[in-house]
């Protein structure tokens, strides 16, 4: 399949307001989707929203979504039904990153990751997977997780356990939904140029190995989810160069078995 196997198409997108979102709601609308883009920041959805309209294509409405709280993804369900009457591809997308220490980390720092990057996913699914069955078109469900939810990185320990469950969910999500025909795509990007992790001038900053550096622009990791979406891959890594590090892992996980 390609993009214009999208037109006419339904896409929801949370966290759609910025970064990797804002791209993917801009790359599918510029495939002729209708967009629905579900942000916290309402402004930022809207902006987003307007420049999507204002240039053609495919039509984009913003909706305010807390996707920790599963009433509010509920009505961002409702709101896209009635509007559109379905919804093909759902990009669950929106997600919070913290680099500290494992130590240091408070109840509060769980809390809102887990909220956010885990059970957003879940709701989302809880929301639109019954409907996306329902009719009979294969739909396509995106979770965006991380490459680390393949590779533990040191200093985002509670971002990790996240990304894991994301890729763990996903997996069994894709087994439990093939008889629908309900497509599943999880998404493991490596370093993308977007806003997820807040700068504070008092904490270290991470480091890594040149071969785990590369930082990519937010339309490039869209193009590339979108593309391997419509093959119907289950796994899509941004950064073929982080393969050493998860063959690594996973080596010494085979390892393991045999000792």
């Amino acid at each position: 399949m390609t993009l214009t196997s999208m037109t006419g198409r339904v896409a929801v997108i949370t966290g759609g307001g910025s970064g990797l979102g804002d791209a993917l709601a801009r790359l599918c609308a510029a495939s002729g989707c209708n967009v629905v883009i579900a942000d916290v920041d309402i402004d930022r959805g809207d902006r987003v929203a307007g420049s999507i309209n204002a240039a053609g294509g495919g039509s984009a409405l913003a909706v305010h979504t807390d996707v920790s709280n599963r009433d509010s993804v509920e009505e961002l369900a409702k709101i896209c039904h009635a509007r559109f009457g379905v919804c093909d591809y759902l990009f669950n997308n929106a997600g919070l990153a913290i680099h500290k220490p494992l130590v240091d980390t408070t109840e509060e720092d769980w809390n809102s990751l887990i909220s956010v990057n885990l059970l957003g996913v879940s709701h989302g699914i809880a929301a639109f997977a019954p409907t996306m069955i329902q009719a009979e078109n294969g739909g396509h469900i995106v979770n965006i997780a991380s490459m680390a939810g393949l590779v533990p990185l040191e200093g985002f320990g509670i971002y990790v356990a996240t990304k894991f469950a994301v890729v763990g969910l996903s997996e069994v999500l894709a087994a439990e939904l093939a008889p629908s025909g309900v497509s599943v795509t999880v998404a493991c990007p490596g370093w993308v140029a977007t806003s997820i992790q807040p700068t504070d001038p008092d904490v270290p900053q991470p480091s890594f190995p040149p071969e785990m550096s590369r930082v990519i622009a937010a339309d490039e990791a869209a193009r590339i989810i979108v593309d391997n979406m419509l093959a119907k891959r289950l796994h899509v890594p941004t950064h073929p160069e982080w393969g050493d590090a998860v063959a690594k892992r996973s080596k010494a996980l085979l390892e393991a078995f045999s000792a």
